[in-house]
């Protein structure tokens, strides 16, 4: 009996849309709430906020680790009897993690991003070498993960994990690149960034799976008509929420005129961007400095 596909990417593109909430819904939007704060935007791959605070920025990575233990729990605690909630707990975690660690590597790279920002406004370290280390760190991290991840899955799975982890990344790239074009400010950035967050940072999963034992210890992934319908209901919520996007004009007014006039600095025209700097694109520059312009 073979995996079914279908199912597989169902569990896929909800786990990108959990991993991704994690980051920027749970992770950016609860620390800015929590802080007092208001959201003047939040997407799928774009975040800002009102309030200024050194918290902001590496609450979206926090939100990821978070995830990714909670997926690593469950797939260690759940019964062999339940192959396709764990399969899926290996799909969060893997997500969740992969974005993590290589994107601390890329964001102290840049020296821009959640982690170059909470380096300089939360630890104050703004030196070459310090920044050196972070990057030694997260490469470290995302080897050891890559690895245990590689583990895991042949163990799970045997030679079938080659399959599943691959059809698992087209499904969740695919969903998250789709939702983002609904992000009608600057559809060709956020499909960029989306591809990114995802497919690029947990390009792991595309490796063969060699020297796999012929077996694994869970049985084969069988068509669930229930996986299927969930995963429709959760990416229709997603594109058309995350996706799409929420601003806040009464916020994003405010925000954009202190920043025309020099009151709150770069802050308060930066957007917080999982996995490239903020406003990297040149269509995201564009509509900021129009939407400066046009509320100054």
């Amino acid at each position: 009996m073979r995996d079914d596909a279908i199912t597989v990417g169902a569990m896929a593109v909800i786990a990108m849309c959990v991993a991704t909430a994690a980051h920027e819904a749970a992770g950016h939007g609860g620390a800015c709430l929590l802080l007092g704060g208001r959201i003047t935007l939040l997407t799928s791959v774009y975040f800002r906020c009102a309030v200024e605070s050194p918290l902001v920025s590496p609450a979206g990575p926090l939100g990821n680790l978070m995830a990714g233990l909670a997926g690593w729990s469950m797939l260690r605690l759940l019964p062999q009897s339940w192959p396709r909630t764990k399969l899926f707990s290996l799909f969060l975690t893997a997500f969740s993690f992969f974005w993590a660690f290589g994107y601390l590597v890329y964001s102290l790279a840049r020296n821009d991003g959640d982690y170059a920002i909470a380096f300089r406004d939360l630890l104050g370290v703004q030196d070459t070498s310090a920044r050196a280390i972070g990057i030694a760190t997260g490469v470290a991290l995302y080897l050891l993960f890559s690895g245990a991840f590689a583990s895991t899955a042949r163990k799970l799975f045997g030679e079938r994990a080659t399959g599943l982890l691959q059809t698992a990344w087209l499904a969740a790239s695919a969903a998250a690149v789709g939702a983002a074009a609904l992000y009608a400010p600057d559809r060709r950035g956020a499909m960029i960034e989306a591809a990114l967050e995802i497919g690029a940072a947990s390009i792991p999963l595309l490796i063969p799976r060699r020297n796999a034992p012929r077996t694994g210890t869970l049985r084969p992934i069988s068509r669930s008509p229930k996986w299927v319908a969930a995963a429709i209901a959760v990416f229709g919520v997603f594109a058309l929420t995350l996706g799409a996007g929420y601003a806040s004009q009464a916020a994003t007014t405010s925000a954009a005129s202190a920043c025309l006039h020099g009151r709150r600095g770069d802050r308060a025209c930066r957007w917080h961007d999982p996995l490239r700097p903020a406003i990297s694109s040149p269509a995201s520059l564009a509509y900021r400095d129009r939407h400066c312009r046009n509320n100054g």
